[in-house]
């Protein structure tokens, strides 16, 4: 018997989950799932080269499936790359809001002395 939801090779974020699941995936370290992704989608493209001009290009092999898979799993890295950058960007506002209040904090101990 086939299963209900055929989601081996899936990107979580595209499977079937229960509620709460996705708080781990958003609040998780992206690095190492974007790495992965990203080469699975290199590894799905297939070089060719044009007959005329003779310039290489790129093609993902076509096996519906396959190619649907690819897909999701590179909007898949999208969204965890756009979740990274975002995490970064909010601790980088925050390390230069403390840098703004220590500098004061030195102006004001410097104007004591």
């Amino acid at each position: 018997m086939p299963k209900r939801f055929d989601t081996e090779g899936t990107p979580f974020l595209f499977a079937p989950h229960s509620e709460g699941e996705l708080d781990e995936y958003f609040s998780g370290d992206h690095e190492k799932s974007v790495s992965a992704v990203a080469r699975d989608v290199i590894a799905s493209l297939s070089e060719s080269h044009d007959r005329l001009s003779g310039e290489v290009w790129y093609n993902f092999c076509y096996n519906q499936r396959r190619y649907k898979l690819t897909l999701m799993k590179f909007a898949d890295t999208i969204v965890r790359a756009d979740v990274t950058i975002k995490s970064i960007k909010s601790r980088l506002m925050k390390s230069e809001m403390e840098n703004i209040e220590l500098k004061q904090r030195i102006k004001e101990l410097e104007g004591k002395k």
